[in-house]
């Protein structure tokens, strides 16, 4: 039997076993967790054993191999998914297991919210919501583009799935897709208020600005990080090389006037070059697109520093360094995400171009 399929058969045996945070000392313990550090060591008297690091959505817990040192150490590496089973004991006040048994895990079968912040939003309902959008577009050549798009299930998993950044907002499982529901329902607000806009190339837009974050992040395993492509290359890039996949697949015109535009408005929405926009933004559209993808961004990272002063009790921020300031955010009420009042308002409007304004919280 090779690796592989090892473990893939042993991952379907098993659940998530125990939690970090639920540990306690004197435990006999068996769980899968994510090795984010292995190291070779020594005792004191020169014998060699492991030790390693290991983490799951709750927190991190260090560990011990004290037998059969090389054959266990073989089957793993630092970053890889493994089930442990192990014996919990404090050592200097501090409880860490002695490990037993090692099983390598295969990553692709893992669910990464086991192990990475999860969206605190229903990620179907926002899928449904989602859709809403897209099927409401009437633009014969972007309703084309997109339904093509979110009809790939893989496709369609990815983004179910990804994060929208590695650090600042949306930083977690979900959260691309939160992100890109709420830009969404903000570009709806703006249409019923400036109504010679172009309400589907802007909604179209809030849908897809960020769709090059399915590659830009890796999110298999922790922690969120960038890949390859997405440090040498960016999301922006990366969004419009899937847009032209798609394109070519449904034999769309790439210069026809609506997919130019969306192109453009892609490329441009971060507004400057210098956060890494390669064109400015030229149309009223691609001005909103910015501001109200920068409004929903600097929202989620608010509502996360108030969940950090609130837990402390404290109605100041720390300072604040990337906005030079400090935040008072101890009177207003706490952010909740996107409710399920706000999703079922969504559903039920018909159609959704005569929506005027919705919360975005």
């Amino acid at each position: 039997m090779d690796t592989a399929d090892h473990k893939i058969r042993y991952l379907e045996t098993m659940n998530k076993g125990i939690f970090i945070k639920d540990i306690q000392p004197s435990d006999r313990i068996e769980g899968l967790f994510c090795v984010s550090s292995k190291r070779d060591l020594e005792t004191r008297n020169g014998a060699p054993y492991i030790g390693v690091t290991l983490v799951d959505r709750t927190g991190e817990i260090e560990g011990r191999i004290w037998d059969r040192v090389d054959a266990m150490g073989a089957v793993f590496s630092q970053g890889d998914y493994v089930w442990i089973r192990a014996d919990s004991q404090k050592f200097r006040d501090v409880t860490q297991l002695k490990i037993v048994d090692v099983r390598p895990v295969d990553s692709d079968s893992v669910e990464p919210e086991l192990f990475l912040p999860v969206t605190p939003v229903d990620r179907d309902e926002l899928w449904k919501e989602f859709m809403k959008f897209v099927r409401g577009i009437r633009s014969a050549d972007l309703g084309k583009l997109l339904r093509a798009m979110f009809g790939n299930r893989r496709l369609a998993a990815s983004f179910m799935d990804a994060p929208a950044a590695k650090k600042m907002h949306h930083n977690y499982i979900g959260g691309l897709l939160e992100h890109s529901v709420s830009v969404a329902r903000l570009a709806h607000a703006v249409c019923g208020l400036y109504r010679h806009l172009d309400r589907d190339l802007l909604v179209a837009a809030g849908l897809v600005h960020d769709i090059g974050k399915i590659d830009e992040f890796s999110y298999r395993r922790p922690p969120i990080d960038y890949t390859d492509s997405g440090r040498l290359v960016g999301h922006t890039v990366l969004g419009i090389e899937i847009l032209d996949r798609f394109l070519k697949g449904q034999d769309l015109e790439d210069s026809s006037e609506q997919i130019v535009a969306l192109k453009h408005l892609i490329l441009s929405h971060h507004g400057r070059q210098e956060f890494g926009a390669p064109v400015l933004p030229m149309m009223e559209e691609a001005v909103i697109l910015h501001l109200i993808d920068d409004l929903d961004a600097k929202i989620n990272y608010l509502g996360a520093l108030k969940k950090d002063i609130s837990e402390s009790g404290r109605g100041w921020t720390a300072y604040q360094r990337l906005f030079e300031r400090y935040f008072f955010l101890g009177r207003s009420a706490e952010p909740e995400g996107i409710t399920a009042e706000d999703m079922r308002a969504g559903q039920d409007a018909t159609p959704p171009e005569q929506i005027a304004q919705r919360k975005i919280w």
